[in-house]
């Protein structure tokens, strides 16, 4: 019992000096401060009703393409310096 705590304990010091030593937390993703060009895509709202489920599904999927269009044309104008 001894020996496993002490493994533990071993494993615990050892991630948090692998941390230390590994350069830090992971780089953070910078959201832009405004949309160039364009309406932001509405959120749909969540429903609890089993029968809007069909309507949810199309305003999530329409939700996700314009993200998707949105962030292609920002691809696109970051790609050629605009």
């Amino acid at each position: 019992m001894k020996l496993m705590v002490l493994l533990l304990a071993l494993l615990a010091v050892g991630l948090l000096v692998a941390r230390q030593l590994g350069g830090g937390s992971p780089a953070l993703v910078e959201k832009p401060a405004a949309v160039s060009d364009g309406a932001v895509p509405v959120v749909p709202a969540m429903s609890v009703r089993p029968q809007d489920v069909p309507g949810l599904e199309r305003q999530v999927e329409g939700y996700v393409n314009d993200l998707a269009a949105e962030r292609a044309k920002q691809m696109e104008q970051a790609e050629s310096g605009k």
